[in-house]
């Protein structure tokens, strides 16, 4: 699990596989990468906010 930096909204960075007993969680549909770490993002509106201003979300 990880958090979308843009509204710390909880999701999966990994796309859900054939799991018995998935259960719905939110799963990150973008992410890019920004100075060698990858961010995941709960949408693609979120993506571009942060690849607009990095800075302002990218964790220090």
């Amino acid at each position: 699990m990880t958090d979308c930096p843009v509204c710390d909204g909880e999701i999966e960075q990994e796309t859900p596989g054939s799991e018995e007993g998935y259960g719905g969680e939110s799963y990150a549909p973008a992410q890019t990468e920004y100075e060698g770490e990858v961010y995941y993002f709960c949408c693609s509106d979120h993506k571009a906010s942060f690849e607009a201003d990095p800075e302002e979300y990218a964790e220090n």
